[in-house]
């Protein structure tokens, strides 16, 4: 017999079992959320203070997606679109309109990262600290363990302490792991940190420490105390100190994940809720307007499957959610938004797509249609629209006047927009109503986000 019908004579005897490889190994992931965290604060997207060093070294070894947008500039619809994929218009995880005491809470027939995660058998837990992330809000849904602990007062779970108790989680069972971490430094009030005096230098302080209750929100927002240069220049000394603590925090969850053995076998995405206003167009904090440095933010994927370098074209929060489930080996929902940023996704189509931000805890509701160098905002109260021409960060950067130019250029996004939202209504109040418990109410209240607040005079009308 032929040398080579004894092989395959060889082979049917035992079957075709025996020459298929064992499937790869379900990778860990990790989910490291850092809350109001500006893309530019930090040094791999060129900020000149050492901010984030742990964060270099993972960007070293990862990709770097330079311009990320995130679909929302306040934590509540911004977490459930990056849990689930969806606008927030799809989600339902929004503020009421109508009412700025009434929140959404998440469509109870939406997939989210941890439910698809848990039923391809992966273990799943949270570890999140803002009072947008409270159970109420249902966003914990798929999780085996959702640990959360808003601030009390201004005393909020550290960093630290947060990452400490997720290890300790990943320790006390076995296989594939999924991890959402998730910290509030440099979230207001600015609390002392180990860190602090690193970059605001030694007292005495223009303001005293933790800074950003409602007192000192509305009197900033509302224009009875503008901080002059020396003021400002130390608030955001003080936000650097935070990003500073943050990054701490992802140095040891990085260091305990290999101190463990795991770290090679482990999906890494770091990135945040929602960016920080620092007076860029007259305004601070966040959750007021859709300008650039609150929807623009940190996206870094390191790990099995992912090679390393920077990625220059948009790329959205949506596209994360596909991604960590291509990774996983996980099929996605059939009608969800985003790209799998695999290397063969990352071309001229994405490059010219819109992408869209909507809902604002304060003022009118708007939508934000970001796309190539440019950026609608449309006031979906009033129909008023503004232009903006963006820098490389993909900041709001240049106010484009009324005109010819603004129509012209403005009706492709608008088109565009409708085409991804299939409207451009201003909708009605969500139909599932988060129930908040006097507690959480209070919580809000004392971060300053239930007070009056004064429209800034950038604000789009």
């Amino acid at each position: 017999m032929p040398y080579r019908s004894v092989v395959m004579a060889a082979l049917a005897g035992v079957g075709l079992a025996a020459c298929t490889p064992p499937p790869p190994p379900r990778p860990d992931i990790v989910l490291f959320v850092v809350d109001a965290l500006r893309a530019d604060a930090l040094p791999a997207w060129g900020y000149d203070r050492p901010s984030a060093p742990h964060l270099d070294d993972l960007a070293a070894r990862g990709v770097v997606f330079e311009r990320a947008f995130s679909h929302s500039s306040w934590t509540l619809p911004a977490f459930a679109s990056l849990l689930t994929g969806r606008l927030p218009s799809e989600h339902g995880a929004v503020r009421d309109p109508a009412d700025r005491l009434r929140f959404g809470r998440l469509d109870p027939d939406l997939p989210t990262l941890a439910t698809l995660l848990y039923d391809a058998g992966w273990r799943t837990a949270a570890w999140v600290n803002n009072v947008f992330l409270a159970p109420e809000f249902a966003l914990g849904r798929g999780f085996d363990t959702w640990d959360y602990e808003g601030a009390v007062g201004f005393q909020e779970r550290s960093g630290t302490a947060t990452v400490d108790a997720a290890l300790a989680w990943l320790d006390a069972g076995s296989g594939p792991a999924f991890l959402l971490v998730h910290v509030m430094e440099p979230h207001l009030p600015y609390l002392a940190s180990p860190v602090r005096g690193r970059f605001a230098g030694p007292p005495p302080a223009p303001f005293s420490l933790p800074f950003g209750d409602a007192e000192i929100l509305d009197a900033i927002q509302g224009r009875t105390r503008v901080p002059d240069d020396a003021g400002r220049a130390w608030i955001r000394a003080t936000y650097d100190e935070e990003v500073l603590d943050a990054d701490r925090a992802l140095g040891r969850l990085l260091d305990g994940l290999a101190a463990r053995g795991r770290l090679e076998g482990t999906v890494v995405a770091f990135t945040a809720d929602h960016g920080e206003e620092f007076w860029d167009h007259g305004g601070f904090e966040h959750g007021h307007t859709l300008y650039g440095e609150l929807l623009h933010v940190p996206l870094v994927l390191a790990g099995p499957g992912l090679g390393a370098g920077r990625v220059a074209v948009p790329v959205q929060h949506a596209d994360l959610f596909r991604t960590l489930l291509a990774l996983a080996g996980v099929s996605p929902p059939p009608d969800v938004a985003g790209a799998d940023l695999g290397a063969s996704a990352i071309g001229p189509a994405l490059a010219s797509r819109p992408i869209l931000s909507e809902d604002c805890l304060y003022g009118p509701a708007r939508l934000a249609v970001t796309r190539g160098d440019e950026r609608l905002i449309l006031n979906l109260e009033t129909r008023v629209a503004n232009l903006f021409r963006l820098d490389e960060q993909g900041q709001s950067d240049a106010l484009v006047p009324d005109g010819p130019e603004l129509e012209a250029d403005a009706r492709p996004l608008l088109e565009a927009a409708f085409a991804v939202r299939g409207d451009l209504d201003l909708h009605a109040p969500p139909q599932r109503i988060a129930p908040l418990h006097d507690e959480a109410i209070e919580r809000l209240r004392a971060l300053g986000y239930l007070g009056p607040r004064t429209p800034l005079p950038s604000d789009p009308p």
